[in-house]
């Protein structure tokens, strides 16, 4: 166990430096889950210094006036800090995925955000942060001043401000996703979940699972998962593209055809499947989504594939297949 004075004056080093641009956000997640008496002093210290920032003007007017002093231009509020944590996915990974995330709310009724196929949806959440909610998707926002926000169906991405106060959790089926503040994506659709990181590091962990269970990913970095085959994939993505579709594109770089199927899948009218003839082919370029008709068009113009659609699916085979 660290010792508590030096766990406080490690925080407020910590806590000074986030504005910083050589900020070491790697090392900072590797001190936090370091000893859990980390966590609890950083947290101590953020609160304290957001308490002193809401009370200022209050100190300020209370403060006798002294004439004799030449007056100053007034310090100009400073702006929201926003900590980039971790997001985790653990080994024992489990079926689908749901993000939650605590947002204060005197209302505990859910909140359900459901989109067409050709619209999106923008969300504020009660504590600042912000969703973007995909094509197709169900969202449901409940829980008080814990909420959850848990992805039925569909994709969103959140960009999550800095609250020590509040705890903001994100869940995936059987995952857990405890987080301050980053830039990140989530989608649960077709039996794949995936997370990919625009900035910072988040750590998955599974459910009852302990800290050798966790994976951290940082910015440029994305886990896709088949629950079903308890498989997951690490690949480097450009932190620019995460939720392209929120532009209405889908940019891949080298990307699996099994990949590139399980995202058209969620804007297209029929699911797809990659047959074993295909398996091994990858695709680099811009997907234009659109009303979702044409993008299996788009595909087949660059790669050697043909589609057939059979008892409501549309199978991906390579073209000189029989």
């Amino acid at each position: 166990m660290t010792d508590i004075r030096t766990a406080i004056d490690d925080a407020a080093s910590w806590h000074a430096r986030l504005d910083s641009p050589e900020m070491d956000w790697e090392a900072f997640g590797a001190w936090l889950d370091a000893d859990p008496s980390h966590r609890r002093a950083y947290d101590s210290i953020a609160v304290l210094d957001a308490e002193i920032d809401e009370a200022a003007p209050a100190i300020a007017a209370a403060m006798p006036a002294n004439d004799d002093m030449v007056a100053e231009t007034p310090t100009p509020a400073r702006s929201p800090r926003w900590r980039w944590a971790a997001l985790g996915t653990g080994g024992a990974l489990a079926a689908g995925l749901a993000v939650l995330i605590a947002v204060p709310s005197a209302d505990t009724a859910a909140q359900l955000y459901t989109t067409g196929r050709g619209e999106t949806r923008a969300v504020t959440l009660a504590d600042g942060s912000r969703m973007q909610v995909d094509r197709g998707s169900r969202v449901s926002v409940s829980g008080g001043t814990s909420p959850v926000i848990e992805i039925a169906d569909g994709a969103a991405s959140f960009a999550v401000r800095h609250d020590p106060s509040r705890l903001l959790m994100v869940r995936a089926g059987g995952y857990e996703i405890r987080d301050i503040g980053t830039r990140f994506d989530v989608v649960n659709a077709r039996g794949r979940v995936a997370v990919t990181v625009a900035e910072g590091a988040v750590d998955v962990t599974p459910i009852g699972g302990s800290a050798a269970d966790t994976t951290m990913l940082h910015a440029g970095q994305n886990l896709d998962i088949t629950p079903s085959k308890q498989i997951a994939e690490r690949r480097t993505v450009d932190p620019a593209r995460v939720s392209d579709w929120a532009d209405g594109r889908l940019d891949y770089d080298g990307a699996p055809l099994a990949l590139v199927a399980a995202d058209i899948s969620r804007y297209a009218d029929a699911p797809l499947m990659v047959d074993p003839s295909a398996a091994n082919l990858r695709f680099s370029g811009v997907l234009t989504i659109g009303d979702g008709s044409r993008l299996v068009d788009q595909l087949r113009a660059v790669l050697p594939i043909r589609a057939r659609r059979v008892g409501g699916v549309v199978h991906l085979d390579a073209a000189a297949s029989r």
